[in-house]
């Protein structure tokens, strides 16, 4: 039984920790080319899926929690709209992204049933490779395998920006996330800290300086002291959903299936709910003596791509809602949150969705 998994990102380093600990032989192919790449994007987990990879690292990483949040709009930057908490639970779990990355290779490096190979995932040498596996998967979105197979998708382009940033700032208790929806766009403060807080702004619009930014930013942020600023990163938005996560002995996977807009902070936790979906239907077919091969991919492809479609949908519809309410000065935002927010029942039914989405 052989298995490969294509791309350099979390996302493979996960499964191959799964694999791993099935006692499956897996071979990893890096894409020398990125191989240095760091980021300082931060990862917001619900509780579900942070206990998930907790107990696949067995140990304990450096993380901060959530207790709190809070939602404010163009018309109300000093009083929150509404807000989501959970009792003795926490509502995110963040984390950064390059330090999960590096917890998860260090232990996929002392596997002995992970093997990582460097190669150039965007030659077209790579069909003659995969040729020797039972079942590969693809969690890269731009390669020679996705150009070919995996193009058919449903598009949607925001026309916008996400930049990310790191700030430092003076001391304070820093448990509560914090969305505002301003006529910008979207601007999240995720706490990593009681001194140093993630920002992801969601800028609507073509691009713009990087000292624009900022100044847009220090327009919206009565929350935090700065002491510091880290440098930007940015990258377009969009919304994509494959249409077909097969092709063959091969299964789509990660950000290749499911792209959306950040602003609930579910793409991420989208994945590692696939990633727990996959596993159970490989421990399905082991326990049955079956092999790992194309039907794993089906039965995966038939029981997530509904879910993934129309939980991508609801974060879409989201998105939409804030920025035509934001176009008419909140009016029917006013009227809705006012009723939500005292509705403990729609509460808690939102909570559970995010922290185990629709298909678990």
């Amino acid at each position: 039984m052989k298995i490969c998994l294509i791309g350099q990102n979390l996302t493979n380093l996960i499964l191959a920790d799964v694999f791993a600990e099935k006692k499956i032989n897996v071979d990893l192919y890096l894409n020398k080319k990125t191989q240095k790449l760091k980021t300082n994007r931060t990862i917001a987990l619900s509780s579900e899926n942070f206990n998930y990879l907790k107990s696949l690292t067995k140990s304990t990483f450096n993380h901060w929690k959530s207790k709190k949040i809070k939602i404010f709009t163009e018309d109300s930057q000093h009083k929150e709209k509404i807000y989501f908490n959970k009792k003795n639970k926490e509502v995110f779990n963040l984390i950064s992204y390059s330090k999960l990355n590096e917890i998860f290779l260090k232990k996929v490096k002392k596997s002995k049933f992970v093997k990582l190979l460097n190669s150039d995932t965007s030659s077209k040498n790579m069909l003659r490779i995969i040729k020797i596996y039972d079942l590969v998967i693809n969690s890269e979105n731009k390669n020679y395998i996705s150009n070919k197979f995996f193009t058919n998708k449903i598009k949607k382009n925001y026309r916008s920006r996400a930049y990310t940033f790191l700030i430092n700032h003076r001391h304070k208790d820093n448990n509560i996330a914090i969305q505002v929806f301003t006529k910008y766009g979207p601007l999240a403060f995720l706490p990593l800290s009681n001194n140093k807080t993630s920002i992801v702004f969601s800028y609507k619009g073509s691009k713009i300086a990087d000292e624009k930014i900022f100044d847009i930013f220090k327009k919206y942020n009565s929350f935090y002291s700065i002491t510091k600023i880290s440098k930007i990163e940015k990258f377009n938005l969009s919304f994509e959903m494959l249409r077909n996560y097969t092709h063959k002995n091969i299964l789509a996977f990660g950000d290749l299936i499911h792209r959306i807009h950040p602003l609930a902070g579910q793409g991420f936790n989208m994945t590692i709910r696939d990633i727990k979906i996959l596993s159970k239907i490989v421990n399905k077919k082991l326990s049955l003596g079956l092999p790992i091969d194309n039907l794993v991919a089906e039965d995966f492809q038939a029981s997530t791509r509904h879910f993934n479609y129309l939980y991508g949908n609801a974060i879409d519809g989201i998105y939409e809602f804030f920025k035509f309410d934001n176009k008419i000065n909140n009016s029917i935002s006013k009227q809705i949150f006012r009723i939500l927010n005292k509705n403990s029942s729609f509460k808690k039914y939102i909570n559970i969705l995010s922290d185990k989405g629709l298909n678990l």
